[in-house]
This record gives C-alpha cells, structure tokens and sequence, in this order.
C-alpha cells in the first residue's frame, strides 16, 4: 500500500514537472516571438527615419542647386550686360532657371 502510494506520489511529481517544463518553454517561445517582432517593428521605424532623411536632404540639396545656379545666372548676365553696355547695346535678359 506504501509503495503505491509513493509510486502515485511519484507519477504527480513527473507530471507537475513536466507541465512546469512545457510552460517554461512556452514562455520562452512566446518571449522569442515578442523580441523578433520588436527587432522588426524597431527597423521598419529606423528605414522610415532613414527615407524621411533622405528625402528632406534632396529638397534641401535641391533647393542649395537652384540658388547656386540662379547665383550663377545672375552673375553672367551681370557680365554680358556690363559688355553690351561698354559696345553702346542694353541686354536684360531675366529668365529663371527652372524655365531653361
């Protein structure tokens, strides 16, 4: 009879172990799957960031070109005007350079 109940007392403790066992790796399993989702989630918002970077960078870079190249077209015709008006002739030549 002892030794019956000692075998019982032995199967519950394996079952109680084992189902500690099966929810110790469940937990894991559920806390790998919330850290791959983390990391992923996390480098969708760092390529967002990178895009949106980009992006301002280009207006920025764009708009530094346009004032180079009207700078630039400001001094040329200053040049040609400045020769046409030593020769007698008056050149206004006024154009944007995004209309060129």
């Amino acid at each position: 009879m002892q030794e019956e109940a000692a075998v019982r007392q032995e199967q519950i403790r394996r079952s109680t172990e084992e189902q500690i066992q099966a929810q110790r790796r469940q937990t894991e399993k559920e806390r790998a799957e919330i850290e791959r989702e983390t990391i992923r989630v996390r480098a969708m918002a760092e390529a967002e960031g990178r895009a949106y970077e980009a992006k301002a960078a280009e207006d920025v870079n764009r708009r530094m070109l346009i004032e180079r190249a009207n700078m630039e077209k400001e001094k040329w015709l200053a040049a040609i005007n400045s020769t046409f008006g030593h020769i007698g002739g008056t050149c206004s030549w006024n154009h944007n350079v995004a209309d060129i």
